[in-house]
């Protein structure tokens, strides 16, 4: 009776693996890849779309049935779940054929019909989608079956595929500028890997993960066998590679990437001041955009010679006035919300952010501010659109220009930020976090706390602000809308609220794996909206979870990664024996 009823189980899991795949059809994002190739004549990224589900649901279904049922049990559950899955969505290709839709479902197209059915027709079409889907879950399901040092590899491998040939557009290029042309056209065929590249590009990634975890165990046995000297001159070793290869990064990656990164960076420099607000303090912040206005039109004020003050201040001498501005709107913003919680909050700092686009934008303010026309001639970070380094070579214009200065401050606030985790602030912010009226009987000032965590996150913020103006040289209404605050908050929750290097995988996901596809602009929100529904259904303690909150979301006493329960016992009880 369990195993039946593991196998219904792996039907409804079936299904909604065709409806997710009947969704990113019919909202267009699998024609918008369809011609985007991966292994060129062999796999295009739309079709890698249309394969993850029935993967996925394959796996999960084998992992359900594992506890009653044996391996091929698992095998049939895995099939079942995939055979189920590209059934509905034959079932919606047959219809899709039979039917004209297209004044319901826009995007439904004959090119989506085509590229769905496999150039079949409706028929053949419709019984390939059930045989790959079958296939597809019986791949996930022997991918659980098959033990982890095997398993990692293989999808790691396949991972690395996928990302080298979403590289292509920006790789390709820079190869060549490297005089690398011979490496371009031995990767590359059609905007795609070649069958011998992508075969090579599995072999390596698969071959490091292998190699990972004996070599990670040698070196760590290794390091705790040696003094606290060798140990201290490995740790600062490693910070040394790691700066020099933050600091080399835009040389290597190209004018186009330098883009992508200094985007990335924004929003990681705005993360880590949310972070403070929200993973932190605890204080659900929806108005985090206006911390960002505030910085980048206090930057263009003091440092535009067309702006309404005309001081044409340097950038590095308007930063400090800027950041006391900053926070005095924290403490402006703060102080009428200090009584609020949850919902309320949310909803009141939701109403300070459209406030302050509404009187940057408005006609009253535009002697001061410009209204729609915004400010222009911004003055550079360093005063000049170039500057050359004598030591190595380079020559840093345009996104290169504010790469450096964006990295220094990222580095900062991270460095802040993880000083003041541990501290008796950062304990204090933790106390009200969890209860607030526990903490503030117990002595903690929380009005002070609030007051803090909102004029620090709005100092962080606003340096995100300064250095966006800066990098356009001009600064306009449009570009803080609530949009803003909802990226840098999904930024936060997707990464691990509380976690600093959570907030940097977040911006990564959520900011620079997009901007890889230009394709996927227009499905931007509707791949956040989905991310963010996934992430809470499965894993609410984001991608690098803080341990403290990690702990606080999975089941009391139990720890999910050690095992042990909440007092370091066995998760299943025990005293002394």
């Amino acid at each position: 009776m369990r195993q039946a009823s593991h196998l219904r189980g792996a039907a409804i899991l079936g299904l909604w693996a065709g409806a997710l795949m009947l969704y990113l059809s019919t909202v267009g994002i699998v024609l918008a890849f369809a011609e985007r190739n991966t292994v060129t004549g062999v796999l295009t990224l739309g079709r890698v779309m249309l394969a993850v589900p029935p993967l996925a649901v394959g796996y999960v279904a084998a992992r359900r049935i594992h506890a009653v049922g044996g391996p091929g049990s698992r095998l049939i559950g895995g099939t079942l779940a995939g055979a189920v899955g590209g059934g509905l969505l034959a079932i919606g290709l047959i219809i899709a054929s039979a039917v004209d839709i297209r004044e319901i479902l826009v995007r439904v197209s004959s090119g989506l019909i085509d590229f769905v059915g496999f150039g079949q027709g409706a028929a053949i079409g419709a019984f390939l989608n059930i045989a790959f889907g079958a296939v597809l879950g019986l791949t996930g399901a022997a991918l659980h079956a098959a033990p982890p040092r095997f398993r990692r590899p293989i999808v790691a491998g396949a991972l690395g595929v996928v990302v080298m040939s979403m590289l292509e557009p920006f790789l390709r290029p820079r190869l060549q500028e490297f005089e690398l042309g011979f490496l371009s056209r031995l990767l590359y065929e059609s905007r795609g890997l070649s069958i011998a590249s992508a075969l090579v590009v599995f072999g390596i990634v698969a071959g490091a993960v292998v190699a990972w975890r004996p070599t990670r165990a040698t070196v760590r046995r290794r390091l705790g066998a040696a003094g606290p000297e060798a140990q201290s001159t490995v740790r600062w070793a490693s910070i040394l590679v790691l700066i020099l290869l933050l600091l080399s990064l835009p040389q290597l990656a190209g004018p186009l990437l330098s883009q992508v990164l200094v985007l990335v960076g924004l929003y990681v420099l705005l993360g880590l001041g949310l972070n403070i607000v929200v993973g932190y303090a605890g204080l659900l912040d929806l108005g985090y955009v206006a911390f960002y206005a505030v910085g980048s039109y206090l930057t263009a004020l003091l440092t535009s010679p067309t702006s309404s003050l005309g001081w044409a201040l340097p950038f590095w001498v308007a930063l400090p006035i800027v950041v006391v501005g900053a926070a005095a709107t924290g403490l402006f913003i703060g102080a009428p919300v200090l009584r609020l919680r949850g919902d309320y909050l949310a909803i009141v700092t939701l109403g300070f952010g459209e406030i302050a686009r509404i009187l940057f934008l408005s006609d009253a303010l535009k002697p001061w501010f410009g209204g729609t026309q915004g400010i222009l001639s911004v003055a550079p970070i360093f005063g000049v659109s170039a500057v050359d380094v004598p030591l190595l070579g380079w020559r840093l214009t345009g996104p290169t220009l504010t790469y450096y200065p964006l990295l220094l401050f990222c580095i900062v606030a991270a460095f802040v930020a993880s000083r003041l985790k541990y501290s008796r602030t950062g304990r204090a912010w933790n106390a009200m976090r969890e209860d607030e009226d526990v903490a503030e009987a117990t002595g903690i000032s929380t009005v002070n706390y609030k007051l803090l965590a909102f004029a620090l996150g709005a100092s962080v913020g606003c340096l995100g602000g300064a250095v966006f103006s800066t990098h356009l040289q001009s600064v306009f209404p449009g570009s803080f809308n609530i949009l803003v605050s909802i990226t840098v908050l999904a930024i936060v929750i997707l990464g691990g609220m509380g976690s600093i290097p959570g907030v940097v995988v977040g911006a990564v996901a959520l900011i620079g794996l997009p901007e890889l596809l230009r394709e996927f602009a227009e499905f931007k929100l509707l791949v956040y909206g989905a991310v963010l529904v996934i992430m809470m259904l499965l894993r609410p303690e984001g991608l690098i979870p803080d341990y403290v909150r990690r702990r606080e979301l999975h089941d009391e006493g139990t720890d999910p990664i050690a095992g042990t329960g909440a007092v370091g016992l066995p998760a299943g009880g025990g005293g002394a024996s």
